[in-house]
């Protein structure tokens, strides 16, 4: 993908080029983006995952303030919680909430015992909890209630959402047109009133084209809306004009935000799952080929900070609007490059590590293969219905990867399974 060169006034002078110059040029032209201002680049969400044995007699108080009815409260932490029920969305049975201190905790995992080892606690860290305290004392605070709540405690990873507020860019009419994603799920809302979120998915109404999200909450999701009408429903719009606000302007001492205009969001959203693939990725510095601690991983919100805007470039390279084929949309361009989390330079470029189809796994997929030609055989599955739901079985790129590389081509794969059917049914346990 070739991207534009970059210049200011002053590089140009110069005669070079300038990394965060506003003036794009390319073989489709110049364009002039001093009009983007980048309000606020933060950390969103925080959800970090604790496993380990439940202190029983902190459950049992918490279960018990529970069963007190709607509206229980409990003493904990030095703090006020509620204690409510977890959805069927989070895999935890209890929830304990304090909307003013932005936090929710959940325990007690649902598809585990009680009694076990497991991922038993969950803390959620809302935005101006995250906005008012260091990513240290952010850290600090879950590792305390984690504590005190389990022991043997080990963390199990986290997850993110990284967001960059901007004014002078919004989606173009033709964004839909241009933008690049593998993703194949798409949600396009016209118009929103009311923007309300919950575990990664969106419930809205609906009335102006104002929200466009790809991609699911378990793996990596973008979604781009008005962030001014979502503060304005939930009552947020005082405490992220604060924010706003602090964004230096072109002038000494002026501020970068008019609030005559609507702010608009990017917000990629990584899933734990996710970051645990990129802490796996290779390389991390291309000039000395170092990689992420393996050892660490992202185990722990801070241990992604140092990384976060490597991770977002990233992140608008998987979820990309193009102006053409081969050239990235200038402003695009510019969202991905000068966007700094926690002020941190990016360290390189980051590459998630997914198993390669039939490498490592070998043995798992012709353990598969053959206890499924094995029921196919007992069912009565002739060969071209068999090949048929191989290939619908969710290993089929495993399994043609495994048997090209020994030079069976796809007639050949449909003659071996053909044998297998019939020894099956002759010899074997289907006969």
């Amino acid at each position: 993908m070739k991207r534009w060169e970059r210049y200011s006034i002053e590089s140009l002078a110069r005669g070079e080029q300038d990394a965060r110059g506003p003036i794009f040029l390319s073989p489709k032209g110049q364009r002039e983006l001093q009009g983007i201002k980048l309000l606020n680049a933060g950390v969103d969400t925080v959800r970090q995952l604790y496993i380990g044995m439940p202190c029983m007699y902190q459950f049992d108080m918490i279960i018990e303030a529970y069963q007190q009815g709607r509206g229980a409260t409990i003493e904990l932490f030095d703090t006020t919680w509620i204690v409510a029920a977890g959805s069927a969305s989070s895999g935890f049975r209890y929830r304990l909430q304090n909307n003013d201190l932005g936090v929710i905790v959940l325990f007690y995992a649902r598809h585990q015992k009680v009694d076990t080892l497991g991922t038993h606690v969950k803390i959620e860290l809302s935005p101006h909890f995250i906005q008012e305290r260091t990513p240290e004392a952010c850290q600090a605070f879950m590792d305390n209630i984690a504590k005190h709540m389990l022991a043997y405690v080990q963390f199990a990873g986290c997850a993110i959402h990284l967001a960059l507020d901007v004014q002078g860019w919004e989606p173009p009419n033709d964004f839909m047109d241009r933008f690049v994603t593998r993703s194949k799920k798409v949600m396009r809302i016209n118009g929103i009133d009311n923007l309300t979120f919950d575990h990664g998915n969106i419930a809205t109404t609906y009335g102006r084209n104002e929200t466009l999200m790809f991609g699911t909450a378990g793996a990596l999701q973008c979604c781009i809306y008005n962030k001014t009408l979502q503060a304005k429903a939930t009552d947020k719009l005082h405490f992220w004009e604060g924010i706003w606000q602090q964004a230096p302007g072109d002038e000494p001492f002026t501020s970068a935000y008019d609030p005559e205009r609507d702010v608009w969001r990017i917000e990629m959203r990584f899933h734990q799952s996710v970051l645990r693939e990129f802490a796996q990725g290779i390389p991390c510095n291309v000039d000395t080929g170092e990689v992420i601690d393996d050892a660490h991983g992202f185990h722990r919100f801070t241990d992604t900070v140092p990384h976060l805007t490597g991770l977002w470039r990233t992140a608008l390279q998987t979820y990309r609007l193009d102006l053409c084929r081969n050239l990235i949309d200038p402003a695009w361009q510019l969202l991905q490059d000068d966007a700094r989390f926690y002020a941190s330079e990016p360290h390189g470029l980051y590459k998630r590590a997914r198993k390669a189809p039939g490498l490592g796994n070998e043995k798992n997929v012709c353990l598969a293969f053959g206890n499924l030609v094995s029921i196919y055989a007992r069912q009565g599955f002739r060969t071209h219905e068999a090949v048929r739901y191989l290939q619908r079985s969710g290993m089929w790129e495993d399994l043609a990867e495994y048997y090209r590389r020994r030079g069976i081509d796809s007639a050949g794969f449909r003659q071996l399974v053909e044998q297998k059917l019939i020894e099956r049914r002759l010899i074997g346990k289907a006969a």
